[in-house]
């Protein structure tokens, strides 16, 4: 999967959850405006309803409807509303009361309000998962409690006072004390914040790397040779190639341009669908790597990354358990009247550089050498020679069992001039 889908499908988790809680913050409001007695006139209830109204439709339908394909939009009306709000809210308050009429109402309290205003649409910012959005909101919301500390501070009625007879009997007294603790912990909460829309987006993004990972990992390793590459942690993300001693194998269907000339693309590709699935089964089960689907064939290895014992014996019950499911598989065609599916396998051991390969942009794991070459080449033989598995003679040395073989003494294998001994298996 794409980095950036893994990136978007995590945005998509904080916009949802950013929504709910909206959508839940939206509805106690709209119960508030209705329930709750209030001083304001039936105008201003109408249009705070039709904000309210609106923030959860809004919020509720992203909420249901956000999708990886849809994300840019439903960001857009989240942050379109989220400015939107705080300045419809102000645009009702002074609509109702003058600045004269609002102080004498709240005095100095007017103060510990826009402070505690603030402090919900920071706090949920973060949970939209991106750091430059949260950004922006934390700073959006200082700005407006900047505003509204101007017009306040402004008046002549406000002024700061460290007399608690003073404050308890004048509500135009502010207590000087609590309006720079409340200053300090709004600076502190916005700092973190940030900090804290930092560390998500980071690990976010580590995630997702490492999700990328496991998912390209998951493609070609069983999740024992995945474990053996997180216990060693092994760098996949650079070029690198190391010189080391594998098994390697490749197999392919039997007459697949033939079988595939009566049937339909799709059919063609379920056919290899399936052919590969099976031996990538067998491949896994016995600790190999599946290094790459060329059209037909599969190309396996068996000690890469790190080696699981003796790998050419690893590749000899991988050939096992893969003519099982071949049987099993040319029973279940044979009683559902569809062709039979053989292919031929063939495996040789040797040296090859084994690692990372490719530009900048894209990096991929594979194996390199004439041990590659020759694999290929004596699963091509298997033709020639008539048999449907063939192993080299540097496989049979390396097993750890005395397996009874027929032996092809100096054969040529088609591209090389030093001749190579073969052994035919039947199992």
């Amino acid at each position: 999967m794409d980095k950036d889908l893994l990136i978007i499908k995590r945005y998509v988790k904080g916009l949802r959850l950013a929504a709910i809680i909206l959508f839940g913050l939206y509805l106690m409001g709209l119960a508030t405006v209705i329930f709750v007695p209030g001083i304001q006139t039936l105008l201003v209830t109408q249009l705070a309803t039709c904000v309210m109204v609106a923030g959860i439709i809004i919020f509720g339908g992203i909420a249901t409807l956000i999708k990886e394909d849809n994300y840019g939009t439903c960001l857009f009306f989240a942050i379109s509303m989220q400015i939107a709000f705080p300045l419809l809210f102000l645009t009702l308050f002074n609509y109702e009361y003058s600045m004269v009429n609002a102080l004498t109402l709240l005095g100095g309290r007017s103060l510990d309000y826009i402070f505690y205003a603030a402090t919900a649409p920071m706090a949920v910012s973060v949970l939209f998962a991106r750091f430059y959005v949260s950004l922006f909101f934390i700073i959006y919301n200082l700005l407006l409690v900047l505003a509204q500390f101007y017009l306040i501070s402004t008046s002549t009625d406000i002024y700061f006072s460290f007399d608690y007879n003073e404050i308890a009997n004048n509500t135009n007294a502010v207590f000087g004390l609590v309006f720079f603790q409340n200053i300090t912990y709004l600076i502190a909460l916005a700092i973190g914040l940030v900090t804290l829309a930092w560390v998500i987006e980071s690990n976010l993004r580590d995630a997702t790397l490492q999700e990328r990972s496991n998912n390209l990992l998951g493609r070609y390793f069983s999740p024992e040779v995945r474990e053996e590459i997180e216990k060693n942690k092994l760098d996949f993300s650079q070029a690198s190639e190391k010189e080391q001693n594998i098994a390697v194998m490749f197999t392919d269907v039997s007459n697949f341009t033939k079988l595939s000339e009566g049937l339909e693309p799709k059919q063609v590709l379920e056919l290899l669908s399936e052919y590969q699935t099976k031996m990538v089964a067998a491949v896994f089960q016995n600790g190999g790597s599946v290094d790459k689907f060329i059209g037909d064939s599969v190309m396996a290895t068996f000690g890469t990354p790190v080696s699981r014992g003796n790998d050419a014996q690893n590749a000899l019950n991988c050939i096992r358990r893969m003519q099982i499911s071949m049987r099993e598989w040319e029973k279940e065609r044979s009683e559902n009247n569809l062709p039979v599916i053989k292919h031929r396998i063939g495996v040789h051991y040797g040296s090859c550089f084994v690692g990372n390969v490719g530009s900048e942009d894209r990096v991929e794991f594979t194996v390199i050498g004439d041990t590659v070459n020759v694999a290929s080449r004596i699963c091509e033989a298997c033709k020639e020679i008539k048999s449907e598995v063939l192993i080299s003679d540097e496989v049979k040395l390396r097993l750890s069992e005395n397996l009874p073989t027929e032996q092809v003494k100096n054969f040529e294998v088609r591209g090389r001039n030093k001749k190579v001994t073969l052994h035919k298996l039947i199992v």
